[in-house]
């Protein structure tokens, strides 16, 4: 499952690089801010659905998206398309809570200090393993460990409600172009949603 919603999203990817620069496959008024946000969503997700994405990474990556959250709640505040940037947040909002865990996992001891589980290597809890399951009590940004798995199905209920909403465009009868963006949301929320129902 993780392989395919992989290969959904690096098609994701390279169509909105190239919606970015070819502007017939925009609508009127489509910002290419968005794009850009949706590329490195992209990329990110392919990444932890594929590998184990390593605590640097996940440093190095919750920052962008908790810069894209605010930046899509300041143009919902200026009225610019404002149910783009909706759903934006949205996914921001379900990438940070991804990434929170791997990015705040606290370093293994080293070998033979006599911490950890027999048969673990240093360093080893850096890792997210694919799907970005959640290490076992851990607290999602200082939550208490019990009220985590409520916040995620919050995310999820968020990120599937963008999802249908999507979905509905793609049958509905409208522009192509429509209907492709609804498309790349689609797959995106799938992805989301996936690894959000392993984290929980």
């Amino acid at each position: 499952m993780a392989g395919l919603l992989a290969a959904a999203l690096v098609i994701v990817v390279l169509y909105c690089l190239a919606r970015a620069f070819l502007p017939a496959l925009r609508d009127t008024g489509h910002r290419r801010d968005l794009d850009a946000w949706h590329v490195a969503m992209g990329v990110a997700m392919v990444g932890m659905l594929l590998v184990p994405f390593p605590r640097s990474l996940s440093v190095l990556a919750l920052p962008v998206f908790a810069a894209g959250l605010v930046w899509s709640l300041v143009q919902v505040s200026r009225r610019v398309s404002r149910p783009a940037y909706g759903r934006l947040a949205v996914g921001c909002v379900a990438m940070t809570a991804m990434l929170v865990p791997a990015a705040s996992a606290v370093a293994a001891p080293p070998a033979g200090s006599g911490g950890g589980a027999p048969g673990t290597s240093p360093g080893m809890s850096h890792d997210m393993s694919p799907g970005m399951s959640m290490p076992a009590g851990h607290s999602l940004a200082g939550l208490p460990a019990g009220l985590v798995p409520v916040v995620l199905v919050a995310v999820l209920g968020a990120v599937a409600l963008v999802g249908l909403v999507a979905l509905v465009t793609v049958l509905r009868r409208g522009p192509a172009s429509v209907r492709r963006d609804a498309s790349c949301d689609v797959a995106m929320a799938a992805a989301m949603g996936y690894m959000l129902l392993l984290a929980v």
